[in-house]
């Protein structure tokens, strides 16, 4: 089959990398000038398990609160009347999560987890790209959580399969020699067989090797519409009409105008979060795992001789300079406070982003059929996008062939929040 996939992030490079593996002729079409520009340009970089990343699953999210006491810039800020379309996806937001609270756990992220992680080594195993993988995930606690608290999370982490233990104080220093020796511990959570990486040059490495192999991709080519025909489907290009046989929509944020026509919306919301990536100046004292702020819902990832830092959630707020230097601050004081002797106070950030991330109330993916005929969807990944980005590309390389997938369809497509 001919197949166009529309967006050049994570999702729409995994996507075409599963197609092609099937056969397909594949073109992709970005509009931006470079692959990964967007959502999948600095995000936290936590992989693996997605169900504790702090931004991820809103049935998990409950569990991660431990009971602690957090500051503003942890929690999802939304600006907007009460009216507003920013405050009724809060309110849905936290419907689910009162709704999903009593779950066992969440047997459809599990599956498309363990999906994920398999097709990430096949791909590693033909291809061998660099990403800057570390391995192992480190929760420190300040004070000892409530019993009640602690005793969901384990319970959760045991339900999904998520080998973990519990550290006192001389265990976590030992695993993390760099943590500020002033900050007093009630020990961890380590998660030895977590995995982060750069996602962003993972697709890229990515994206050079399917060149090689004949995939077609159109940078500064903006999509201004979709249509189906009877025989596949067409976009709206400035150079004209190009007809295919299917469509796959990995545009993230724009998923939505481009559906829009065709009466069909995501009820999803674009959440902007920060990331601040920083040189290590002291190696022997710079984190050696990924670390999760739990009091901050800040992520610690890193990336070969940097450290990226990621947090923050925004919703209906515009784009500032106030804002981003007031995030800056946060960010780096986290850093600093936890692991203080890796960088200068005064260093400079090698880069800091701010960025979308497409995100259903339920907090899980919409991977498949459209209801539109021959467009299909791989979008709306939240905080999980990286980790899961093989997972769905291969659902839908399933699911657009006509074979069975070890994934519930129900579970990733649209009607489920219908």
């Amino acid at each position: 089959m001919k197949i166009a996939i529309v967006g050049a992030g994570i999702a729409g490079i995994a996507t075409a990398f599963e197609l092609m593996e099937a056969g397909n002729e594949v073109s992709v079409f970005e509009q931006h000038r470079a692959a990964g520009e967007e959502a999948s340009f600095a995000p936290s970089g936590l992989m693996w398990p997605c169900a504790i990343n702090p931004w991820g699953a809103t049935a998990f999210h409950q569990a991660l609160q431990l009971g602690l006491t957090r500051p503003a810039f942890s929690e999802l800020q939304v600006q907007g009347s009460m009216l507003s379309a920013p405050r009724r996806w809060a309110r849905r937001q936290q419907a689910f999560a009162k709704k999903q609270r009593d779950r066992e756990f969440l047997p459809d992220l599990q599956a498309l987890e363990l999906l994920a992680m398999q097709r990430m080594q096949h791909v590693q195993e033909m291809l061998d790209i660099s990403a800057q993988f570390s391995q192992g995930l480190l929760l420190p606690l300040r004070k000892e959580p409530g019993a009640a608290a602690l005793y969901e999370l384990t319970r959760r982490l045991s339900a999904a399969h998520i080998d973990y233990r519990r550290c006192n104080e001389e265990e976590t220093r030992s695993i993390e020699p760099g943590l500020a020796t002033d900050i007093q511990l009630a020990g961890a959570i380590h998660l030895p067989e977590a995995w982060s990486g750069n996602g962003r040059l993972f697709s890229q490495g990515l994206l050079q090797a399917l060149q090689t192999h004949g995939l077609q991709v159109h940078t500064q080519h903006a999509v201004s519409g979709i249509n189906s025909t009877a025989s596949g489907a067409s976009l709206q290009l400035p150079s004209g009409e190009q007809h295919f046989d299917a469509v796959v929509l990995c545009a993230g944020a724009d998923t939505n105008r481009l559906l829009r026509p065709h009466h069909v919306q995501l009820p999803s919301a674009p959440i902007y979060s920060y990331s601040a990536s920083i040189q290590i100046s002291e190696e022997s004292l710079a984190p050696r795992h990924a670390v999760i702020d739990l009091e901050n819902n800040m992520i610690l990832t890193r990336q070969g001789s940097r450290l990226r830092i990621s947090g923050g959630a925004e919703l209906g707020y515009p784009d500032s300079p106030e804002r981003t230097e007031d995030a800056r601050h946060a960010l780096v004081s986290v850093l600093l406070e936890w692991f203080p002797g890796c960088i200068q106070p005064s260093q400079s950030i090698l880069q800091m982003w701010r960025g979308a991330r497409l995100t259903m109330a339920d907090g899980l993916p919409v991977v498949g059929a459209s209801g539109i005929p021959h467009i299909w969807l791989n979008t709306a990944h939240g905080g999980m996008g990286w980790g899961l980005s093989m997972g769905c590309a291969h659902h839908v390389r399933q699911r657009l062939m006509g074979q069975s997938s070890s994934v519930e369809p129900e579970a990733l497509e649209l009607q489920r929040l219908r």
